[in-house]
């Protein structure tokens, strides 16, 4: 999200696309209706479906899905075909100066470095032509065909209207009259929105998708300026804090990269994952600071126990070896590698592409742990329809929690604002946050370290805990529910 809702009464053009926030986020959507009342905005959606949004649009196409990669190659063929990219920015703002690598190539449909019999790339190739001073070489005039201008304009010419057409199913002339109204946001007092939610994101390509936006905005000079951006919709509270606050696995808090195998000290850390500066002009401030953000990081969470002397803890990090997303631990529990695991705020029954898959490997684990305000798909599982509970081996834990309502805490918004809320009503039956649970849980660990010791104590004896929690040994806010079996 590159800007605020808010902001989006500064917009003159807005491109829609795998989304409806006329029905999903009214409140933030007003302000698109904002800019067409007090500036003419138009809005475009592109969906399969013809939704709220599509009808309060100025036009609307439909688009087969999963094929808007397509659809951004060849809005951005359109705008390097017209010459309506906005050349200052994109020569003082963007890479496209810059000169590839002499070993770096893009044929067919591949890129250099590929290998068919492990269908992987050795990125070795996928650089800039640098000089000695370690900077990319660079063209001004960006007619040099090994710019990456240059490359982006090779690579592109391939998505005509006729080929977006018969990919997409959008009408050559619809496509090029929507290709018309975008583009036209690269003037210097136009400012061109794409709003886009999971029906991008949630593709096997989706990455490729939300890149293309990228270039284009770049190409337009519609990043970093009112009105501008590319503006993803988040759902309800916390999904934008979930990355914003490092609730994934593959990354720390203020987005820096988990350490990966092998990476054994902090410097080596940094060199290997800090983005370097290319261009004389470059700030390159996330990249200059990346090691003073995680020391400051590693202070915060390991105290005075952070030293110099010890790498200030950054050896007490975890260094996962392979994909540990929630998707891929449900691989371990059906090998019977994960024995354990927990559900808070989420059930994998639910969201899951293959529901009987995720209750297959749920059913491999030792035990498992539902924290939710109420019953769901997963904590249920072990006796649903279909399923006899005297199978499922596994003993599976509901500890009921609270629901937002009866908690104070923050929230981030699709702004990337944090806001603090407090409880509008009071928790019932001695039910407690999932906040104490949590807290609860840990400092009982910890408790058995202290103790009697175990693998890895470091990071959890010196982790600094500052809250008022000090549960009992035994809670009646916890309930338990078993498996037939037990």
């Amino acid at each position: 999200m590159t800007n605020h809702w808010v902001d989006w009464k500064n917009s003159d053009v807005f491109l829609v696309i795998g989304a409806n926030p006329a029905e999903n986020h009214p409140c933030g959507w007003k302000w698109a209706h904002v800019a067409r009342d007090t500036r003419g905005a138009k809005i475009i959606h592109i969906d399969p479906r013809y939704t709220r949004t599509s009808a309060v649009a100025d036009l609307w196409a439909p688009i087969r899905a999963g094929t808007d990669a397509a659809f951004f190659g060849g809005l951005i063929n359109y705008v390097l075909e017209n010459e309506l990219y906005q050349e200052d920015y994109v020569k003082l703002h963007t890479n496209a100066r810059f000169i590839l690598s002499e070993d770096f190539e893009f044929n067919d449909g591949l890129f250099s470095g590929y290998d068919p019999e492990t269908r992987s790339y050795d990125t070795t190739s996928w650089s800039y032509d640098l000089e000695e001073s370690a900077l990319a070489r660079q063209d001004p005039t960006l007619k040099d065909r090994r710019t990456v201008f240059q490359y982006l304009k090779r690579h592109y010419a391939r998505y005509t209207p006729e080929l977006v057409s018969k990919v997409t199913g959008i009408p050559e002339e619809k496509f090029v009259e929507i290709a018309g109204i975008f583009a036209a946001t690269g003037a210097r007092d136009k400012a061109g929105n794409v709003v886009y939610a999971v029906g991008l994101t949630q593709h096997t390509t989706g990455g490729q998708m939300i890149r293309a936006i990228a270039v284009l905005q770049l190409l337009l000079g519609n990043v970093g300026l009112p009105g501008g951006g590319v503006n993803a919709e988040r759902g309800h509270a916390n999904i934008q804090g979930n990355t914003d606050n490092a609730q994934s696995w593959e990354i720390l808090p203020g987005y820096l990269t988990i350490p990966k195998v092998g990476q054994e000290t902090i410097d080596q850390y940094v060199e290997e994952n800090a983005s370097k500066k290319s261009a004389e002009n470059a700030l390159n401030f996330f990249g200059s600071m990346y090691k003073p953000f995680l020391v400051s990081l590693l202070k915060a969470w390991f105290g005075d126990a952070a030293t110099k002397a010890n790498d200030f803890g950054y050896n007490w990090l975890p260094k996962p070896d392979k994909n540990w997303s929630w998707m891929t631990i449900h691989d371990e529990a059906l090998a019977g590698r994960l024995h354990g695991l927990f559900n808070g705020g989420m059930s994998s029954v639910n969201i899951g592409p293959d529901s009987n898959r995720i209750i297959k490997s749920l059913s491999n684990l030792k035990w498992f742990v539902v924290m939710d305000p109420l019953p769901t798909a997963s904590s249920e599982y072990w006796h649903a329809p279909g399923i006899d509970p005297a199978t499922v081996d596994t003993e599976v834990f509901f500890l009921p929690t609270t629901h937002w309502i009866e908690k104070s805490g923050s929230f981030t918004n699709s702004g990337r604002w944090a806001q603090w809320k407090h409880a509008a009503l009071p928790a019932t039956d001695n039910i407690r946050d999932d906040a104490y649970i949590i807290s609860a849980l840990f400092l009982r660990l910890r408790a058995l370290y202290e103790e009697e010791g175990g693998p890895n104590a470091d990071p959890i004896l010196n982790l600094t805990w500052p809250t008022p929690t000090r549960p009992t040994r035994r809670s009646r806010s916890w309930r338990r529910r078993s498996t037939g079996k037990t």
